[in-house]
């Protein structure tokens, strides 16, 4: 199965998303949006893992996050990744990476070495992703969304997930397989 780590977001997360995302897609038809549901931070891509190793993710999780201490990421600016140095994706994220979540995503990367396809270590750049931009879109289509006022969202960590990413009918579908949860305080 094709698999990742992630943060889960809090149910009225989907609130925010509708709020924060009209006045952008009054901007611009040339964004898809990211049905909200399907939002999260991605802590830890694993790309192809067996059924079997589920257990194994779960065991490895556990054990070096049971003393890692609940944090907050809030998300506070936007940004759009580029793909051929056209806009592809926007997304939201901090405007400085809290250190209780880089010390969290750290620790989870090194706990999965050696488990999945993806032998990769990239930088971490927390954030949700929002939606993508159809082919063709210019800079100028979308240059004044970068600059505009975000509507502060405090994201909770106090657990993390293994998801299982399906494709669906033209956009993946994340299935949660297995939740672990972080120590309430720091021991």
């Amino acid at each position: 199965m094709r698999a990742f780590v992630g943060i889960s977001l809090p149910a009225d997360f989907a609130d925010w998303f509708h709020e924060s995302m009209e006045p952008i897609r009054l901007m611009t038809s040339k964004l898809r949006l990211v049905p909200p549901e399907s939002c999260h931070v991605t802590l830890r891509f694993l790309g192809e893992i067996s059924r079997e190793e589920i257990g194994d993710v779960v065991y490895r999780l556990s054990a070096s996050l049971r003393s890692v201490p609940n944090t907050s990421v809030s998300l506070e600016r936007f940004g759009m990744f580029r793909r051929n140095g056209w806009p592809a994706v926007l997304w939201v994220g901090p405007r400085a990476v809290p250190e209780g979540l880089r010390s969290l995503a750290a620790t989870v990367s090194t706990s999965l070495l050696g488990l999945g396809s993806n032998a990769r270590v990239d930088h971490f750049e927390p954030h949700v992703t929002l939606g993508r931009f159809a082919a063709g879109t210019y800079d100028q289509d979308v240059a004044s969304i970068e600059s505009m006022q975000v509507k502060g969202y405090v994201i909770p960590v106090e657990n993390i997930v293994l998801y299982e990413s399906l494709m669906g009918q033209g956009r993946p579908v994340y299935v949660a397989r297995a939740a672990v949860s972080l120590a309430r305080f720091a021991e």
